[in-house]
């Protein structure tokens, strides 16, 4: 976990960089999505192993999650081949978002048959989940309505940046909240 959010952070610091230097320099013609091309294989595949650790618990996952992954790696070879890296692969985006809210779904649903009794409010798997949750429907609904955004307001973009704020604090709060239950066991 230490290794993607490092990676997470160098990414996001490197993107900044690279807008700055982009809109600093017209004749630049390289946006920073190049970054969050790269940083899609890190998401996918570290999510998507958190996934299977959690499902491990209730049921073997190994080939669900493995089909996800080949889906997201099909698509994404495929965008890059189509118009490569400096264009966003929205495609595998979309799907990856999909995939993500259907997990968390499924583990939802996994929680509820459980037979044991989880008090949701001191689980760091719930609490994960729900960050990915909330993350990943937001980020996927505010995509798709973007060009719905633009028929009511002008410029858009910087409500949108607010939304993907929220959207991270809330992914990151859950994501904290999930990590102090799991290294300071509480009771229950």
């Amino acid at each position: 976990m230490i290794l993607f959010l490092l990676i997470t952070c160098l990414s996001e610091t490197l993107g900044i960089y690279i807008k700055g230097q982009y809109l600093a320099d017209p004749e630049n013609v390289r946006p920073n999505v190049w970054v969050y091309n790269i940083l899609l294989i890190f998401q996918a595949g570290f999510i998507s192993a958190m996934f299977a650790s959690l499902f491990k618990v209730h049921l073997k996952s190994g080939p669900v999650i493995l089909i996800g992954l080949a889906l997201l790696s099909i698509l994404y070879i495929t965008e890059q081949i189509e118009h490569g890296i400096f264009k966003k692969h929205a495609t595998t985006t979309i799907v990856m978002s999909v995939l993500f809210i259907v997990y968390s779904y499924y583990y939802f649903y996994l929680l509820l048959k459980d037979e044991r009794d989880i008090n949701l409010a001191y689980d760091p798997g719930f609490w994960w989940v729900a960050g990915i949750l909330f993350f990943y429907f937001g980020s996927i609904i505010t995509n798709l309505y973007y060009e719905k955004v633009r028929d009511f307001v002008a410029s858009p973009t910087p409500y949108l940046r607010y939304i993907n704020n929220v959207l991270n604090v809330l992914l990151y709060g859950c994501w904290s909240y999930s990590f102090i239950l799991r290294k300071w066991p509480t009771t229950k």
